[in-house]
């Protein structure tokens, strides 16, 4: 039964993330819908940012300065929504650059390469010294395509069409992530022959594992 929940609960997960994006694509090429655009700018972290002050024990400080920045939000909502592309494109990037950020900073002296650390939970400690060093190469594979995302995602926003913009946030950014987690598995057949072949949903678990408990240190 875990399983299955677990199951449904990525699924519904996925379909909200692609719901959002299809939601987001439309309003960047429907005219007279800069109000829903800045709705979905603002909802994820406004959800976000709720959810964290009522699980804090600092809620009663926390509750009152999210209430006044809501506030200040409605204020200046006409300026807002006349410029909620610039909403879409910080979430964008900002997410992309957090994400290339949890990977990059674990390959610095004195850290375990995040992919280093998926491995161990597959395969269990001591890795094996090919397999660290593939591991360490994937980390750093994964910083930089997250990197490569935030600078195209600008590099349209300042000088391509805004549909052709929002194309590439909202249409392709994530398949290509997943083709890069494919691509990935492949290659690890290649790179590492006689290796123990994880599954990729071993390798998602472990993903989902290693981001509730956080990076440590290398040994």
């Amino acid at each position: 039964m875990n399983r299955i929940g677990s199951i449904a609960r990525g699924i519904a997960g996925a379909a909200l993330v692609i719901a959002y994006e299809a939601g987001a694509h439309h309003v960047v090429g429907a005219p007279g819908l800069a109000g829903l655009g800045l709705a979905l700018v603002l909802a994820p972290a406004a959800l976000l940012a709720l959810g964290t002050a009522l699980s804090s024990p600092r809620r009663v400080l926390l509750l009152p300065l999210l209430a006044a920045a809501a506030v200040a939000l409605w204020v200046s909502r006409g300026v807002l929504v006349r410029h909620y592309e610039w909403g879409l494109f910080l979430e964008h990037a900002l997410v992309n650059g957090a994400l290339g950020w949890v990977f990059g900073r674990t390959l610095a002296r004195g850290r375990e390469p995040l992919c280093s650390r998926f491995a161990a939970m597959v395969h269990g400690r001591p890795l094996a010294p090919e397999v660290a060093a593939y591991t360490r190469r994937i980390t750093a594979a994964w910083t930089s395509f997250f990197v490569v995302v935030v600078a195209v995602s600008a590099l349209l926003f300042a000088t391509a069409s805004l549909d052709t913009w929002s194309t590439f946030a909202n249409y392709l950014t994530l398949p290509l992530a997943v083709l890069m987690f494919v691509g990935e598995h492949a290659c690890r057949r290649i790179a590492l022959p006689h290796v123990r072949r994880s599954s990729i949903v071993e390798s998602f678990r472990a993903y989902r594992r290693s981001m509730r408990t956080g990076p440590v240190p290398s040994r």
